[in-house]
């Protein structure tokens, strides 16, 4: 059987005010968020989040964006077009008049070999006209064979190696392409095709600098390959190099046919930029352009996010999930938005696929612990917590202080699930919250937050003891609660009222009821509207038999919360105390009208034979 202290601890554990949330700014602006936390055996206390108790939206301010192979050959086949039509209409060099084959002179070959390769270079002319390419290059070897100093036919060679070589890039063979395209520069170091055909070559290889080198030389010779834009300013992006991207992607859009692509890229430029508005505008033309574009909905939904309209980026990832189901970026926004918008059992569907696409990724296990704990699936967000640990730690590189609030939230969690498991019998965990919380301080270099998290878990720890007769080891709980809810309290957090009413908890229990006093009067003074702490400081007064302030607090305390059971109980008993049977008969009938006629009649066995009816 309970004692009567543990009795209305019972009560109060389930009517906890959390007005501390809400009536304190200062504690909300400044520091981690506090919250209530009981159980059904008694007893309540706060437990301290180090940052915040609600998922946070995750951002990178560095999007990367690939450009698919798709992409790139259609790019490849636009400026093979345009540099076809340069040719034509501005060809820069200087062509021999096309010689038919058949009326090459049977005398040729006793010509001079300057005279003969000049006419072999007009057959090789003859053969590009006719997009013969391999009778054309086979000529024009032929004639600079004759003659290596005859510029016309290394121009014309050089010519139709960059055609041949981007005909390869168009049926997927780079690697093939490079050594023609790296011929056509030997023979024409002005070849603007044949640069243009080594950015793409280079890009497929994956070797960025190289292929943005050979872009700019493309341009350097054809200004007018304006088709260049793009890619070019694509790899200027992904490099980072933010306004030269801008600059090339700006003159795409105001001299090339508008594409997706172009639009998305420019997109991600304005969203590194911060200019948000202008991305989200560029991302939904790029939808426009492209509807099956599954990167254009997930960069739509980033930029939503960005200004502030999240419930609308929730359809953006979803419509980029069904395009592409393999998404794991969006998948993993998806989650994010949904537990910002407190959507948690939508945002624990997400992040489960983002972890089936990603099973080593600590953002994804991160957010579906979070979303799971919300959820109150208290054992799944442990396990998923634990992972995301073993994840983050992994990168040499990683951040104490974010595996310190993985292990608190783990600490917290355990101890909720200890509620759950009461109510099936089954044994609480608090050693492993303990460790847990142990590894927070460890990690937390300091954080007040932590040594008030662990003396929550030791104070628990020592309740459940208790339960169990194990006086010795609940005192022992109880002094190391102490020792650690002191270190929080000595640090003066701006929410050191979560630990200073812990502390007091722990001094009554420990029958320190003059320490008691002093920690939960100055918990009430910064929150003077805490009725659960009101109603402790009033149980501490009552220990030390003084019935009197005993009585005041619990007045204030209903006054603050008139539904709070336990404090109208502990005010009937102090008035009692004090002989004062009319107010007690008050209590008595408020707690009738309640319903809680339990409570009634034990004030009523109280009362030693006073009528309070």
């Amino acid at each position: 059987m309970f004692n009567k202290l543990k009795m209305m601890r019972v009560l109060i554990s389930f009517s906890l005010v959390f007005a501390i949330l809400f009536s304190s700014t200062a504690v909300m602006a400044q520091g981690p968020d506090l919250v209530p936390v009981s159980d059904i055996t008694g007893g309540s206390s706060v437990f301290v989040f180090r940052n915040s108790s609600r998922s946070a939206r995750k951002f990178s301010t560095s999007a990367k964006s690939t450009r698919t192979r798709t992409q790139r050959l259609e790019t490849a086949k636009k400026i093979k077009k345009q540099y076809d039509t340069l040719a034509i209409s501005k060809p820069n060099r200087v062509r021999l008049t096309p010689v038919t084959p058949d009326n090459l002179p049977s005398a040729a070959k006793t010509m001079s070999p300057e005279k003969a390769s000049t006419l072999f270079a007009g057959v090789g002319e003859y053969y590009i006209d006719r997009r013969d390419n391999e009778n054309a290059i086979n000529v024009f070897r032929e004639a600079i064979a004759m003659n290596g100093k005859n510029v016309k036919a290394k121009e014309g060679l050089s010519d139709v190696l960059a055609i041949k070589g981007t005909e390869l890039l168009l049926k997927e063979q780079a690697a093939t392409a490079k050594a023609f395209f790296l011929e056509s520069l030997k023979n024409n170091p002005k070849n603007a095709a044949a640069y243009f055909g080594l950015g793409e070559v280079f890009t497929d290889l994956g070797q960025e600098p190289d292929a943005i080198a050979n872009y700019e030389k493309a341009l350097a010779n054809d200004i007018e390959l304006t088709e260049i834009y793009v890619p070019l300013g694509i790899l200027y992006f992904q490099a980072g190099e933010i306004a030269k991207a801008d600059t090339l992607l700006t003159k795409a859009m105001a001299t090339s046919s508008e594409t997706g692509e172009a639009q998305m890229f420019l997109g991600l430029i304005r969203m590194s930029q911060n200019r948000n508005p202008e991305a989200l505008t560029a991302f939904q033309r790029a939808k426009t352009l492209d509807p099956m574009s599954a990167e254009a909905a997930y960069q739509s939904g980033e930029a939503l996010v960005r200004v502030d309209r999240t419930k609308e980026a929730i359809s953006e990832y979803q419509k980029a999930v069904v395009i592409k189901p393999n998404y794991f970026d969006a998948w993993l926004s998806l989650g994010d938005s949904q537990a910002a918008e407190k959507n948690f059992a939508e945002a624990v569907v997400a992040y489960k696929q983002a972890t089936k696409l990603k099973n080593d990724n600590a953002d994804a296990f991160a957010g579906l612990a979070d979303a799971q704990r919300m959820t109150g699936s208290y054992n799944e967000a442990i396990a998923s917590y634990n992972l995301a640990i073993l994840f983050t730690t992994r990168n040499a590189n990683h951040s104490k202080d974010v595996v310190a609030d993985f292990y608190s939230k783990v600490g917290y969690s355990i101890g909720q699930q200890c509620t759950i498991n009461m109510k099936k019998s089954v044994a609480c965990q608090w050693p492993q919250a303990i460790k847990a919380l142990e590894k927070a301080v460890e990690l937390g270099g300091g954080n007040t937050a932590d040594f008030a998290n662990l003396g929550w878990a030791y104070y628990n720890a020592a309740r459940d003891d208790g339960y169990q007769k194990r006086d010795i080891e609940r005192l022992a709980k109880l002094e190391l609660a102490k020792t650690n809810l002191t270190k929080a309290v000595a640090g003066n957090p701006a929410y050191v009222e979560g630990p200073l009413l812990n502390l007091g908890m722990v001094l009554t229990d420990l029958g320190d009821y003059s320490g008691a006093v002093t920690a939960l009067t100055k918990a009430t003074q910064k929150q003077p509207k805490w009725a659960f702490a009101l109603n402790e400081l009033g149980i501490a007064y009552r220990k030390q038999d003084k019935f009197k302030e005993a009585a005041d607090n619990f007045r204030k305390a209903i006054d603050v919360d008139d539904n709070l059971v336990a404090a109208h109980y502990n005010l009937g008993e102090a008035e009692l105390k004090n002989g004062n049977v009319s107010a007690a008969k008050k209590v008595y009938q408020k707690l009738k009208k309640m319903g809680q006629n339990t409570m009634a009649n034990q004030l009523e066995l109280m009362s030693k034979g006073a009528v309070l009816k």
